[in-house]
C-alpha cells in the first residue's frame, strides 16, 4: 500500500460521497437532474448534501444564465429544493442576478 492509498482510506465517508455526488450531478441529464438532486438531499449529512447541490446549482446557473433554458431549469430546481431554505434562497439570488444582467423588470 502506498501513501496515497493510506490517505484515501482515512478520508471520511462524507468526503467520498460528496465527490461522488458532484461527479453524478455533473453528468446528469436534464431528464434525471431533479431526481438526482432529490436523492442527494436524502443523505443523512445535510450540510454535505446541500453543499454538493449548491455547487451544482451554481455551475448550472452560470452556464444557463443568459439563455432561454434558464427559466424552465430554475422552475424544476425550485420544486426539487423547496424543503431546503438555503438552496431556495440561492436559486432566487441567481434569478435576481439574471434579471439584473438581462435588464428585466
Amino acid at each position: 500500500m502506498n501513501q496515497h492509498d493510506a490517505l484515501q482510506q482515512e478520508e471520511p465517508a462524507e468526503h467520498l460521497r460528496f465527490r461522488d455526488y458532484l461527479s453524478k450531478l455533473e453528468q446528469a441529464t436534464e431528464a434525471d437532474e431533479v431526481d438526482l438532486i432529490s436523492e442527494v438531499l436524502t443523505d443523512p449529512d445535510q450540510t454535505m448534501a446541500q453543499s454538493a447541490v449548491v455547487r451544482h446549482l451554481d455551475r448550472r446557473a452560470a452556464d444557463l444564465l443568459c439563455g432561454p433554458a434558464y427559466e424552465p431549469w430554475a422552475e424544476r430546481l425550485t420544486q426539487a429544493t423547496t424543503r431546503c431554505p438555503f438552496l431556495t434562497r440561492r436559486l432566487r439570488e441567481w434569478s435576481l442576478f439574471r434579471a439584473v444582467t438581462l435588464r428585466h423588470p
